[in-house]
């Protein structure tokens, strides 16, 4: 797969069901314009490598659980199985070119001294990546450039693409272990959050049954955490409640559903698990400022135009 058509950008972040690219070449190119094809991507990981290039504008990331604001210019490195969301900043477009790619087509699966002694490492988050890299970083032109001949590997006519995209993959590795200040040995695995782990199973749990009737305590209880406790530390981990990101969830859902199928408001609305139509309306002009038949209507490509 190569660059993603607008509208299948977003399945890849937010049904992590879906493989980024393909088995023989796992690599995903996702250029993106911000509030058109997303406004908030909810809190998401996957098991790829993401390499980010800010290209206009400013939004607003957490990245390992870290906030912060990326503008122009800025490139961002997010590791394997690191929680991550981006939301655009009030009256601000943004748009970003992202590369995904599985740590397997560097040689992840060679188990080599090389794999063994830097690969590995980084798939299992245990070389800190700086979230962001600005423009004055030293390490920002060598970044820069590697991002951008990655990403020219999104065009199929490439000569050697593949072995280009590769080479330039071990590249960003060896820049990573660079900027990371770690050109040695491993550094010791950095201290997770403090959970985690839960945090993920819940995450996973609601984007496997957002179409269901999921309650506060079902998440709890997962966490084996009472509900009063539950939602406080969900609440700080993640700046909204369990329940509002629940809606988000399913928005973005139905959003991506309105662009990509026939299927009636209604249908829709049933399937991403909204039982009440109206609320469903309702909920959906709250946050894209349009009625889900409005939207449809602006976000369709239009027909091609008939010969008289």
């Amino acid at each position: 797969m190569v660059t993603v058509p607008m509208n299948q950008r977003l399945h890849p972040y937010l049904r992590e069901r879906c493989a980024h690219g393909t088995p023989d070449f796992p690599v995903g190119f996702y250029p993106c314009q911000v509030p058109r094809d997303f406004h908030k991507l909810a809190f998401h990981w996957h098991e790829e490598l993401e390499f980010t290039l800010v290209c206009q504008g400013r939004l607003s990331y957490s990245i390992d659980f870290t906030p912060l604001e990326a503008q122009a210019g800025d490139l961002l490195l997010i590791g394997p199985d690191t929680l991550h969301a981006a939301q655009q900043l009030p009256n601000q477009q943004a748009a970003t070119d992202s590369v995904v790619v599985h740590l397997s087509l560097a040689g992840l699966d060679w188990a080599d001294a090389c794999d063994q002694r830097f690969l590995q490492p980084l798939r299992h988050g245990q070389l800190k990546l700086p979230p962001v890299v600005r423009p004055d970083s030293p390490f920002y032109e060598g970044l820069h450039s590697c991002f951008l001949r990655l990403w020219a590997c999104r065009d199929e006519q490439v000569p050697y693409r593949e072995l280009l995209f590769r080479t330039e993959l071990l590249r960003l590795v060896h820049l990573l272990w660079q900027c990371s200040g770690c050109r040695a040995h491993p550094p010791a695995p950095r201290a997770p959050h403090p959970y985690e782990e839960k945090l993920k199973l819940v995450l996973g749990y609601m984007q496997a049954h957002y179409a269901e009737p999921i309650t506060v305590q079902q998440l709890a209880d997962l966490c084996g955490f009472s509900q009063v406790h539950f939602m406080n530390i969900f609440k700080s981990a993640f700046g909204s409640t369990c329940m509002d990101y629940l809606i988000h969830y399913r928005m973005a859902l139905a959003a991506i559903d309105l662009q990509e199928t026939n299927h009636s408001v209604m249908q829709i609305a049933l399937d991403n698990g909204f039982q009440n139509i109206s609320y469903f309306n309702r909920t959906f002009k709250r946050y894209y400022h349009l009625t889900p038949t409005q939207y449809r209507r602006t976000r369709r490509p239009c027909p091609s135009p008939q010969k008289p």
